[in-house]
């Protein structure tokens, strides 16, 4: 005996049928759907081929593993590191780092950076220090950063490229934002 509670008119309606044109339908949304997720991750992913080739795998290591991340301010009166390992942001600083869109590979040279910006009336240089205490899988890297003119070089001065245009703004807003609060959080501690 049928109660109200089964209700098996929603369950046997006549008027829903399953045709070859609904499951084609339905199919084909599925398969679109694979499509469309596979092409967003392939397009999502950070490439880093031409960062390789020229940075070398220890410097794309510690820009990935790194367990340490540090800014220090060159060209400022502060000469203290900024430990940047645990701040929000970090995850896209390191990938504004790698990928290969980021920079204008046609400025690469074997010139150190303060050569690169000799001209430069204003310089606001920063230091990158990566290193891994505790999983020790790189040595102590160290990258050269000009926030006004987007020119970043190895530590060393052996080789240097200019970040673009799109990307410079980006970084300087959020590394200058960084470097104030820290310094007004240094300020207040005194």
């Amino acid at each position: 005996m049928e109660t109200e509670t089964t209700h098996a008119d929603k369950y046997n309606d006549p008027r829903a049928r399953i045709t070859r044109r609904g499951v084609l339908i339905g199919i084909a949304v599925v398969v679109l759907g694979v499509i469309g997720a596979y092409f967003s991750i392939t397009g999502r992913r950070t490439k880093i081929e031409k960062s390789t080739a020229f940075w070398g795998q220890e410097t794309i290591t510690a820009l990935q593993l790194g367990e340490r991340f540090e800014i220090i301010p060159i060209d400022s009166e502060r000469k203290e590191p900024i430990n940047l390992t645990a701040m929000p942001g970090l995850g896209l600083l390191r990938q504004a780092l790698l990928e290969d869109r980021n920079y204008e590979w046609d400025t690469q040279g074997n010139r150190p950076l303060s050569e690169r910006i000799a001209d430069s009336e204003t310089k606001e240089r920063i230091r990158f220090r990566l290193t891994d205490p505790n999983g020790k899988r790189f040595e102590k890297v160290e990258l050269d950063l000009d926030l006004d003119s987007g020119w970043i070089a190895a530590g060393d001065g052996s080789k240097s490229v200019r970040i673009n245009a799109h990307t410079r703004p980006k970084l300087k807003n959020f590394l200058s934002t960084v470097m104030h609060a820290e310094q007004k959080r240094y300020d207040f501690r005194e």
